[in-house]
This record gives C-alpha cells, sequence and structure tokens, in this order.
C-alpha cells in the first residue's frame, strides 16, 4: 500500500481519494474485527476471559 504519488493527484476525480481512503478504513477495520475474534477464541482455549470494565485499581 504505496501513499498517492503527488503528481498523481491532479488526474484524479473529485472524491476518489477520499472514496478509497474509506474503503482502505473498512477493510482495515474488517481485518481487525477478525484479529479480535481469534485472540478471543485463543484466549478462551486458554480459559482466560475478559472484563469490560477495567479494575481502577489496576489503571
Amino acid at each position: 500500500m504505496s501513499p498517492t504519488q503527488t503528481s498523481q493527484v491532479a488526474d484524479i476525480e473529485p472524491g476518489q481519494l477520499l472514496n478509497e481512503l474509506e474503503q482502505r478504513q473498512d477493510d482495515v477495520l474488517e481485518q481487525l474485527d477478525a484479529l479480535d475474534s481469534q485472540l478471543q477464541e485463543v484466549l478462551r482455549g486458554l480459559g482466560v476471559t475478559l472484563e469490560d470494565d477495567l479494575d481502577e485499581d489496576l489503571v
């Protein structure tokens, strides 16, 4: 994923760059969700459970 070259920016239609960035963001968020699911599965296999609320004494 290389950034768009400055010389190419003039050739891009209005909104195209934003659409590309939004698509990349969506792709990354999907990957993060998949990784989170895998992590939760591994932790369950180890018998580890996570609490939604952090213990204030630990922070």
